[in-house]
């Protein structure tokens, strides 16, 4: 029992989980009370995904402020020199004054201003052959220049400790349905795994290779990575153009076996809303839930 009780305190620990009804300690001051015993029953967490509900925040909206924000930011670093003239010195009478010589005599006055040469948001500036329209999370075309990214994740977790072992499967894992936002650059936009907790009946953690994808919104697509003989999760990427629902799936292959697991999914959530998160088929084929 005490080995049964250890299995479910790590295991959901391990996989972040707080299962109510574990009553695994006697109470204090009470030596003669025996330990409560914990039903396997209980051990069991549906799988559940978190994100951020609604619509993300509209690329074109945060295009816009950050073009402001750089006009303001230039305007504010413009440098201004005076611009200056020759002029005739005159008399009061107002005739030129001249030297022993009979030469005019001139002065240096002050007319106007004007902004300093390449000072600023100087727009004439030579080509020098780079495209400003690329961005380094390699988004390119379109408004890319001014695109900012907003990465959020969307978390998916699950627990089934009542069968006292592992499950076993290959194949389709997790499944995400994004809407594509209208008004975003073209480019590749990345989908990837930030972090996994993955533990087995046995108390075994798995740290398995993970090979991340992207959405391609009208952009040629990154060649990915073929799994190895490693257990590997594999975020497939796919195509799509603006205002496209694109579906992102997670495979698993070489799968040891597991009971529970906490995966996050990260994503440009000015890219994309999360219209829905389900179990790939494989997963939910295993565990029974179609």
């Amino acid at each position: 029992m005490k080995n049964i009780m250890k299995r479910c305190v790590l295991t959901c620990l391990v996989a972040a989980f707080a299962v109510s009804g574990f009553g695994c300690n006697k109470k204090p001051n009470d030596e003669n009370r025996p330990a409560e015993t914990i039903s396997l029953e209980n051990t069991k967490q549906d799988l559940t995904f978190s994100y951020k509900q609604g619509p993300a925040v509209d690329a074109t909206e945060s295009a816009e402020n950050s073009e402001k924000a750089d006009e303001s930011t230039a305007e504010s670093k413009q440098e201004y020199e005076d611009v200056t003239e020759f002029v005739d010195v005159t008399d009061e009478a107002g005739q030129p004054v001249t030297d022993a010589n009979g030469v005019k005599q001139t002065e240096v006055v002050v007319v106007g201003t004007r902004p300093v040469s390449g000072s600023g948001n100087d727009s004439s500036r030579a080509d020098d052959g780079n495209d400003d329209s690329s961005t380094a999370d390699g988004n390119s075309g379109g408004n890319a220049g001014s695109y900012t990214p907003s990465y959020d994740t969307c978390k998916a977790y699950w627990l089934d400790m009542s069968k006292a072992e592992d499950y076993v499967f290959n194949g389709e894992f997790l499944i995400i349905t994004f809407q594509v936002n209208e008004d975003i650059p073209d480019g590749n936009y990345p989908v990837t795994i930030a972090a996994t907790d993955i533990a087995s009946w046995d108390l075994v953690t798995y740290d398995p290779v993970i090979i991340n994808g992207e959405v391609s919104v009208n952009s040629t697509p990154t060649e990915q990575q073929t799994a190895g003989s490693d257990f590997t999760l594999k975020v497939n990427s796919t195509e799509a153009k603006q205002g496209d629902v694109a579906t992102v799936v997670v495979d698993l292959s070489n799968n040891p076996g597991f009971v529970g697991f906490v995966v996050d999914i990260q994503y440009d959530a000015n890219a994309f809303t999360i219209l829905d998160a389900t179990g790939g088929k494989d997963f939910n084929n295993t565990i029974g839930t179609v």
